[in-house]
């Protein structure tokens, strides 16, 4: 019975984070990737205190841990969030979506750089198979694919992984809605002065009442809810099993994409997204000791 709410929990975050490349688009038509991250993180950051106050557990955070939780506001939360919504203003949701879902892999690579994780047979088969599914999708369509689009989702791929790695040096200190509120605020206080330049030199936003319900969506959704239902998984289910699902999100993305955006799946997309996915899922095979 655990097990089968540990899988319910799964599928409703990878759910909300496959939905958000897609109903964020609806956003990022009429508003810039800074004030779209600046209006997700306002709403979240109410969402998460109310949920850390009606959980209990918050603790004070200690001195020396300050330095790992600006990293991931600043690099994770902040900069590599707006290179992600950037990456998808200019993909499709579903491919900026796949590049987001190679997340696993390029974790598992700076922890073996940096935390000397040993990097098993596993994760080098996962590597090669992942990016002979990238090499098939972007190099049979590169006059129809935005590189710039590219170069960001991949920014936000190395951000992202990075400050994963970092805040791993203190995740057991902690709850961990109370470090994602933590790193959201932090990222929110950074988003205040960049979303100013923004409107004033850059893009100037032009919200609509289907912008602000998306912005609404992604915060309460895709931010709130998926961080505490992957919150409550990792509580009943290994996180290896956890981590399996992760391919779930650019399948939602992409019949989300079709559905909603009309977007239209090509066969080099399928074949590059299947070989993604199996590659992210050989990571977490058991192994035999």
């Amino acid at each position: 019975m655990k097990r089968n709410a540990g899988y319910l929990y799964l599928l409703i975050t990878f759910f909300c984070w496959g939905s958000i490349y897609v109903v964020s688009k609806y956003a990022l038509a009429v508003m810039g990737p800074v004030t779209v991250s600046f209006c997700r993180y306002l709403i979240s950051v109410i969402c998460l205190y109310g949920i850390l106050k009606w959980k209990g557990g918050q603790k004070k955070i200690a001195k020396e841990h300050w330095p790992y939780l600006l990293i991931l506001g600043g690099l994770g939360y902040f900069a590599a969030i707006i290179l992600q919504l950037g990456g998808t203003a200019l993909l499709s949701g579903s491919l900026a979506s796949l590049i987001n879902s190679l997340n696993p892999i390029m974790i598992s690579i700076f922890a073996a750089v940096f935390l000397k994780e040993k990097i098993t047979w596993k994760n080098v088969v996962s590597i090669i198979v992942s990016l002979i599914g990238v090499y098939i999708i972007l190099g049979n369509g590169a006059s129809v694919i935005n590189p710039v689009g590219i170069v960001l989702s991949a920014g936000s791929v190395v951000l992202w992984s990075a400050a994963s790695v970092s805040i791993r040096k203190i995740s057991g200190y902690y709850d961990p809605v109370q470090t994602a509120l933590y790193g959201m605020l932090i990222a929110l206080v950074l988003n205040i002065p960049a979303a100013v330049f923004e409107n004033v030199f850059m893009t100037r936003s032009h919200p609509t009442a289907v912008a602000l319900l998306a912005c609404v969506f992604v915060a309460v959704f895709g931010t709130a809810v998926a961080h505490t239902c992957w919150n409550k998984s990792l509580q009943m289910l290994n996180a290896s099993t956890c981590s399996m699902f992760y391919p779930l999100q650019p399948l939602v993305s992409a019949v989300l994409g079709v559905v909603l955006l009309h977007e239209v799946i090509t066969w080099q997309f399928v074949v590059g997204a299947i070989l993604i996915c199996s590659g992210i899922v050989v990571t977490f095979l058991p192994t035999k000791k």
